[in-house]
């Protein structure tokens, strides 16, 4: 399924909820959840398609796979954050929905780690070089 598709289906899937929220609220939700999981997974093949390319990319440019990788695992967290999050806010749970972000940006932290030290070990070597 293309992107187009997905966000045609999407629309379609918006106007079908809606309509469903006007007479019984829960199947409007419960449709809705329900679309957006399967539009979701119809994203899937594009999404891998999509890391391919970065990766190949990344090899032709001699860039360490693992920093792509990293970068992945970012991109990754924080649309399946944003994902929940907007699932949690349909559901009229916005606190919820908002301690769903703070988690997103919490992993994203966590996964940044390791490449915002091996930054800051570059940054003291230069440092204590330009000292010598």
């Amino acid at each position: 399924m293309s992107v187009l598709s997905v966000i045609l289906a999407a629309l379609v899937a918006t106007f079908i909820a809606v309509t469903l929220r006007g007479g019984r609220p829960e199947l409007g939700a419960l449709f809705a959840l329900a679309a957006g999981c399967a539009l979701l997974l119809a994203l899937v093949a594009p999404l891998v398609r999509a890391v391919d390319l970065l990766r190949d990319v990344a090899l032709r440019a001699h860039v360490d796979v693992y920093y792509v990788g990293v970068v992945l695992r970012i991109v990754g967290l924080a649309y399946l954050a944003q994902f929940a999050s907007q699932v949690a806010r349909d559901a009229g749970e916005g606190a919820l929905a908002a301690k769903v972000e703070l988690a997103g940006r919490v992993g994203i932290l966590l996964v940044a780690a390791p490449v915002i030290l091996d930054i800051v070990e570059v940054v003291l070597r230069l440092l204590a070089e330009a000292r010598s």
